[in-house]
C-alpha cells in the first residue's frame, strides 16, 4: 500500500480524498485504475454502488495539494478547486456479479502503417532518449525529469489510436542498444495495443503506458552481474533482483509530477495471478487491472527479447505459452484478449509459408488471427525477390480449398535468413511494394 491509510464508509467521502484501496476487489468493479481522486459526487455514488467502505491515503501528494471539499447533507459539493491529475472519468455503473471489461475499441485505422511508422519512429527515439537519461541520473544519484516520458506517452497514445501496427512494428525490428529501456519501451508499445483494444479512455491509456515505460527504473540501482545474469541467479542473488521494483517505486515517489496511481502499477506490475508474483504475492483479484496488463507485456516481451546470451521464442510459442499460463499466472481474460490485440503473428514477425516463401507480417486480422497480411521477401528458394509482393492471406484464401490455402507454418526468430526488416523502407503502393535499403 502507499501511504497510511484510513477505512472509512463510503458516504462519509470528500471530494479531492484519494482512494487507495476498497473493500471488495479492483477487478470486480469498473475502475480501470487502483486509486484515484473523488472529484464529485457522482464518484461517491458510483462507488456506493459496489463499496460500503474503502481506504483513504491520508498523506498528501506534495507536488498534487487537493483543496477538499465535503459532501454536503444534501449531496452537494461546496466550493473549491480539484487537480486534472489522477483524475478517472468513470463509465455509465451497475452491479453486476461477473467482472467485465470496457467495450472493444471502435477506433478505425486511420493513418497507414507506412505514415505512421515515420512519426512512430520519431517518438520511439524521443522516449529512448529520455529514458536513457533518467537512468544515467539515477546512476549518478541525481533527481531525473519525467517531463520528457510524459510527452512521449501522450505521442505514443495518439499514434496507437491513429494505427496500432506502426509502434508495433517498430518494436519488432528495431535493434536496441540498451536492453532495459528499450524492453520498458517494447512493452509499453504491448500495453497500448492491448490498452486499445480493451476500449481504455486516452487518459488511462497514458498513464498505462507511463507506467509500463518507468517500471524498469529501479534496475538501475541493481548491479550489472545480477541484470546480465537474471536468467540464472542463485536464491540469494533472486531476492536482491527482485528488490527492483520496491527501489523503482522508492524513485517515483521521490519525484515530484508522478501521479500515485502510476506509482501503484509499478508497484504491482510483477505480482502475478496465482500468488507467486512479488514483492508481495497478491493474488489476480487484488492486482489492478493495468498492472495486470503491465505484467503480461512484460513477460511476453521477455518471451521474444530475452537479454544477449538467451534464445528468443518465437512470437506464436510466446503466445501458446501465455495461453498455457491463464489464470496461472496471468488472468484468462487478458491473456485472451492480448492475443487477439496483436494477433498470433503481430506486425513485424517473420513467418514461413507453406509454399516455402518467406515474409513480415504487415498487420492481422481480427477475425482470422492465422491470416494475416505478409508482404512475402523471399522466394521458395530463400532468395531475396526483386521486387516484394503483399498478400492478404484472408482475402487470398476466401472460398478456396483447405488443399488449396496459402498458410502459414511458422513464425522465425529474429535474423532468420539474414532478413533484416529495420533496414527495409516502405516505398511503394497498397498491392505490391517495392523496398529499398535505408542510405547510411
Amino acid at each position: 500500500m502507499l501511504g497510511n491509510q484510513q477505512k472509512i464508509p463510503v458516504n462519509q467521502l470528500q471530494v479531492g480524498m484519494y482512494i487507495s484501496d476498497l473493500d471488495r476487489p479492483w477487478c470486480e468493479t469498473p475502475f480501470p485504475i487502483q486509486g484515484f481522486y473523488v472529484r464529485s459526487v457522482a464518484d461517491v455514488e458510483s462507488l456506493e454502488s459496489y463499496c460500503k467502505y474503502v481506504y483513504v491515503d491520508v498523506v498528501p501528494a506534495s507536488s498534487q495539494e487537493i483543496h477538499s471539499h465535503a459532501v454536503d447533507a444534501g449531496g452537494r459539493q461546496k466550493e473549491g478547486h480539484t487537480s486534472k491529475q489522477n483524475i478517472l472519468k468513470l463509465p455509465p455503473l451497475k452491479i453486476r456479479n461477473k467482472v467485465e471489461y470496457p467495450p472493444v475499441s471502435s477506433q478505425k485505422i486511420v493513418t497507414s502503417l507506412k505514415k505512421e511508422v515515420s512519426k512512430a519512429g520519431k517518438l520511439q527515439r524521443n522516449v529512448s532518449l529520455a529514458l536513457a537519461s533518467i537512468y544515467e541520473t539515477i546512476h549518478s544519484g541525481g533527481t531525473p525529469s519525467y517531463k520528457e516520458v510524459n510527452k512521449a506517452a501522450d505521442g505514443m497514445v495518439e499514434s496507437v489510436i491513429r494505427n496500432p501496427d506502426a509502434l508495433v512494428w517498430l518494436a519488432r525490428v528495431n535493434t536496441h542498444d540498451n536492453f532495459t529501456y528499450q524492453h520498458a519501451i517494447s512493452s509499453s508499445i504491448w500495453a497500448l495495443v492491448l490498452g486499445r483494444y480493451l476500449g481504455l479512455e486516452k487518459e488511462v491509456l497514458k498513464q498505462l503506458s507511463t507506467s509500463v515505460l518507468l517500471s524498469q527504473v529501479g534496475k538501475a540501482k541493481l548491479p550489472a552481474e545480477i541484470l546480465e545474469n537474471q536468467h540464472s541467479l542463485k536464491a540469494d542473488e533472486f531476492e536482491q533482483y527482485k528488490k527492483y521494483v520496491d527501489y523503482s517505486v522508492e524513485i517515483l515517489e521521490s519525484a515530484e509530477n508522478i501521479p500515485r496511481s502510476t506509482i501503484a502499477v509499478v508497484q504491482s506490475h510483477r505480482e502475478r495471478h496465482n500468488g507467486t508474483g512479488f514483492p508481495h504475492g497478491v493474488t489476480g483479484d487484488r492486482i489492478p487491472l493495468l498492472a495486470k496488463i503491465a505484467g503480461l507485456v512484460d513477460a511476453y516481451q521477455e518471451m521474444i527479447e530475452p537479454r544477449q546470451g538467451i534464445t528468443p521464442l518465437p512470437s506464436a510459442m510466446a503466445v501458446s505459452k501465455l495461453y498455457e499460463s491463464r489464470n496461472v499466472e496471468f488472468q484468462e481474460e487478458l491473456v485472451e484478449h492480448f492475443i487477439k490485440a496483436i494477433g498470433v503473428y503481430p506486425t513485424g514477425t517473420l513467418v514461413e509459408l507453406n509454399n516455402q516463401e518467406v515474409g513480415i507480417v504487415l498487420n492481422h486480422n481480427p477475425q482470422r488471427r492465422l491470416w494475416p497480411k505478409v508482404v512475402v521477401v523471399l522466394n521458395e528458394a530463400k532468395k531475396p525477390l526483386k521486387q516484394a509482393k503483399v498478400i492478404d492471406l484472408l482475402a487470398y484464401n476466401e472460398g478456396k480449398e483447405k488443399r488449396c490455402s496459402l498458410n502459414i507454418t511458422g513464425s522465425l526468430p529474429a535474423g532468420s535468413f539474414d532478413i533484416d526488416p529495420s533496414s527495409y523502407l516502405i516505398s511503394g503502393a497498397t498491392s505490391r511494394w517495392s523496398w529499398r535499403h535505408f542510405s547510411s
